[in-house]
This record gives C-alpha cells, sequence and structure tokens, in this order.
C-alpha cells in the first residue's frame, strides 16, 4: 500500500512488503469484507460514499487510484459505470491478484514518484486510507505529484484529526498518522477548489473519517 521510495518513508515502504502487508491483501479479499467492516464501524456501506462523491461525475473520466492494493475500491467504481480505471500499487503481490479479480482494469507496479506526469495524467486521481500511511515528512511531496498527475479531480477518504496525530496500527508505530487532509491539500495548493465534503462518524469510538472531493 506504501507510494513512496524515498528516505522518509523507507520504514513504511518495508512495512507494507513485509508480511504484514501479505497479510493484509489477504485478510481485505473481498468487497464484502472489508464492506462489512467499514459498515460495522460507521454504519454506511463504502458504496454510498462513492455514489455521493462520483455520481455526478463523467463515466468516462481518466481515474487512478493509488496505493489500490488488490483493487475493491476500483471495483465499485466499476459497477457504477466508469470504464477508464487503472491502480497503482508497490505490492507485485496484490497487483497479481487484482489484475486476476478485475481483467478488465489497468494495474501499475510502481511508486507514483516514479510516474511521469508527461506520460502519466488522469481526469481524477484519489486514494482511499493511503494517505494516513505516509510519513509526514514526505506526504507534501505525494501531495504534490497527486496534484501534478491530476487533470481535474482529486478525491479521498482518510482518516481524520483536526491534528497531526500517530495512531498505533496493530501494535506497530511509525506507520500511520492521522490529520486534516483537505486542509493540507489546500495549504499546498490554494487554487483547488472544494467541491464536495463530508465526514463519517464511528458509532462506537471518538474516530472519524473524512472523504473529500477537489477540481482544479
Amino acid at each position: 500500500m506504501t507510494i513512496m521510495n524515498n528516505t522518509n518513508n523507507k520504514r513504511e515502504h518495508d512495512f507494507w512488503l513485509s508480511n504484514f502487508g501479505e497479510e493484509y491483501f489477504a485478510r481485505n479479499n473481498t468487497y464484502e469484507y472489508n464492506n462489512s467492516i467499514y459498515k460495522g464501524y460507521t454504519g454506511v456501506d463504502l458504496s454510498d460514499i462513492y455514489d455521493y462523491f462520483f455520481s455526478d461525475l463523467s463515466r468516462d473520466l481518466t481515474i487512478l487510484e493509488i496505493g489500490c492494493n488488490i483493487g475493491l475500491k476500483l471495483e465499485i467504481l466499476q459497477k457504477m459505470g466508469f470504464r477508464n480505471l487503472t491502480g497503482l500499487d508497490l505490492n507485485a503481490n496484490a497487483l497479481e491478484v487484482a489484475k486476476k479479480h478485475h481483467p478488465q482494469l489497468n494495474f501499475i507496479n510502481s511508486t507514483i514518484e516514479d510516474l511521469d506526469p508527461k506520460s502519466h495524467r488522469y481526469d481524477l486521481v484519489f486514494t482511499s486510507v493511503v494517505l494516513i500511511h505516509q510519513n509526514p515528512k514526505s506526504l507534501n511531496s505525494v501531495i504534490n505529484k497527486i496534484i501534478d498527475i491530476s487533470q481535474k479531480y482529486i478525491f479521498g477518504h482518510e482518516y481524520y484529526s483536526e491534528n497531526l496525530m500517530e495512531i498505533d496500527y496493530r501494535g506497530n508505530k511509525g506507520v500511520m498518522w492521522k490529520q486534516d487532509f483537505p486542509k493540507l491539500f489546500k495549504k499546498i495548493e490554494p487554487k483547488l477548489e472544494l467541491i464536495k465534503q463530508k465526514k463519517y462518524p464511528y458509532l462506537k469510538d471518538d474516530l472519524e473519517d473524512i472523504g473529500y472531493l477537489f477540481k482544479k
């Protein structure tokens, strides 16, 4: 799931290429399972989130998901009628599963930094619980690259906190942080237009996610 390949993100890079990363995609191996877990936390179907943010968008858009893992979020968009879908992930084993389950979609085994904006431009670029795994020291460069390769829209669905906060992730330190990601995008590129934003509070914990859609 980690998408950067630099010094600041080396720990996160190695973490997602370790046995933990293999266990992650083996565990989250169907949309039904993934959705049941999320609905248990929030009472919200993942498909309802994508319907809210994507329903008014043209089905002809070229779309890139950064950190796609085995392509479960792309599967939602495919069912909504989007046709030009590409997933990018660092984990080659996860992408082999993605290709097997979604042969009609395109997949790239790469880091986002290795994508050349001249040859890889997409109408919409998005992340789903991926920016939370980027080292805060590297995050600005990640966001700058997302903005660079997007031709029109940027969507995100991430953990939310008013301030930057590290989170323990299944007993692991230094691999997850939450913050106000829409605010960070606007700070980096003030010209971005926030079209939609919605928070998704958890039912039993003092936690919430945030979805956001920007237009360049």
